[in-house]
């Protein structure tokens, strides 16, 4: 069997006007069920969950301007409205998927989290695909600090989430969808290949987040510097840009590649 690949998905990605851009989703699921049914296993970490419960709920505000308390609250009606689109869009592929939810407390023990990879392997290999997103309905983080947490599994944002997935999975590939191109130059442009000097100093200078998510391109390149460290191929791409995706699994250049790294 082929190695498992890891595709993130962004809120930003997934928002339109604020509001869960379900045509935008139905193409990314189109795209992915592609190249699942072309036999590459999968697994997907989406973002999304407090995105459609802030538009369930008719709350005026983008997630960056939500209280904490008013995140956990559009998480826990979001995470479930959110999880029915994907079922019901890759059903329509034949194609089973399961929720896997996560915190940081859950990984600082170790049980939990040799259960969680266990699980997701598992689901692979019946041909599931697992989607995983931070639980943020319970998540303490934001309140206090986690104990015990080793670095290798400790994140802030479902970037370094999906980077970590990758590095247990083993997996051979992680694709990060963004809301641009890739990572840009001063002068706006793409640069198609990065090396590891240039992410760290990238890193370093970059300020993260967005108005949607807790990411940004600062984010991606961390995520992206614990894979490629690991021996993972990583993709920075326009996630809504469905095709650039299928466009990687065919062997042609697009986005941001971050190679491993030595």
């Amino acid at each position: 069997m082929r190695k498992v690949a890891v595709i993130k998905i962004g809120t930003s990605v997934l928002s339109n006007n604020g509001k869960l851009d379900k045509e935008m989703l139905k193409s990314i699921v189109d795209e992915i069920s592609f190249i699942k049914q072309n036999g590459q296993p999968l697994a997907l970490v989406t973002s999304g969950a407090i995105l459609t419960g802030i538009e369930a709920l008719g709350i005026n505000k983008r997630p960056s301007a939500l209280s904490l308390r008013e995140k956990q609250i559009a998480a826990a009606v979001g995470q479930p409205l959110l999880m029915k689109e994907y079922v019901e869009m890759f059903s329509k592929h034949g194609i089973k998927v399961a929720q896997i939810l996560v915190t940081e407390e859950d990984f600082s023990i170790k049980t939990c989290f040799n259960n969680f990879i266990r699980t997701t392997r598992s689901l692979i290999d019946y041909g599931i695909v697992p989607i995983i997103n931070e639980n943020d309905a319970i998540s303490v983080k934001e309140l206090v600090n986690v104990l015990n947490v080793s670095s290798m599994v400790r994140f802030g944002d479902n970037d370094r989430l999906s980077a970590i997935v990758s590095v247990n999975l083993k997996a051979s590939r992680l694709v990060i969808m963004t809301d641009v191109d890739g990572v840009l130059d001063q002068k706006g442009e793409v640069i198609t290949r990065i090396s590891r000097d240039q992410v760290e100093r990238l890193i370093k200078e970059l300020k993260g987040g967005s108005e949607f998510g807790r990411g940004g391109i600062k984010s991606k390149l961390e995520a992206a510097l614990l894979a490629s460290l690991n021996g993972i191929t990583v993709n920075i791409i326009n996630g809504r840009k469905p095709q650039k995706l299928r466009e990687i699994f065919e062997g042609k250049e697009t986005g941001t590649l971050v190679s491993p790294l030595p």
